[in-house]
C-alpha cells in the first residue's frame, strides 16, 4: 500500500480460501497500522519474518456477491486446485503468477488422473458397463 498510495486501507482486504472435503472457507483480513509500518519496514522474507504478530492484521465481515471489485492471480502453468491432487502440492514449490480468471473448480486441469482413468477404460480389457448381458 506504500507503493500504491491511491489504495484506501480501510477498503483493501486480503480474502483467503481454504477447501476442505466438500466445503470451501472464504476469510476476509485487514490489515492494522500496527500491520502496516511492520510490514513497510520488514525486510525478513523467511517464513517467520521477526516481529510478525497476529495484531497486525484484523478479520473483517465479507458479504458475497456477483460483483467483485479485484483480480486473480493464478499460476501461469498449471493449476490453483490441488484438492484432487493434494500429495503432488509442496509449499515451497515455485510458479510464476499472472493475472487472469480462475479455470473453473472441476475443470480438467485440475484433475488429470481422472482422466487418465478414463483412458485406460477405453483401452482396457473392454469390461465395464456395456457389456453383454450373459443371464438373458
Amino acid at each position: 500500500m506504500a507503493d500504491n498510495p491511491a489504495w484506501d486501507g480501510e477498503k483493501t482486504i486480503i480474502i483467503t480460501c481454504s477447501f476442505t472435503p466438500g466445503s470451501c472457507s472464504l476469510t476476509a483480513y485487514k490489515l492494522t497500522p500496527s500491520g502496516f509500518e511492520w510490514g513497510r519496514q520488514n525486510t525478513d522474507r523467511g517464513n517467520n519474518p521477526k516481529g510478525y504478530l497476529p495484531s497486525h492484521y484484523e478479520r473483517v465481515q465479507m458479504l458475497l456477491s456477483d460483483r467483485f471489485l479485484g483480480f486473480f492471480m493464478v499460476p501461469g502453468i498449471g493449476s490453483w486446485n490441488y484438492n484432487f491432487m493434494g500429495v503432488r502440492h509442496d509449499p515451497n514449490m515455485k510458479y510464476d503468477l499472472h493475472l487472469s480468471n480462475p479455470k473453473e473448480f472441476y475443470h480438467e486441469v485440475h484433475r488429470p488422473s481422472h482422466f487418465m482413468n478414463f483412458s485406460s477404460i477405453e483401452e482396457g480389457d473392454g469390461v465395464g458397463a456395456d457389456r453383454e448381458d450373459v443371464y438373458n
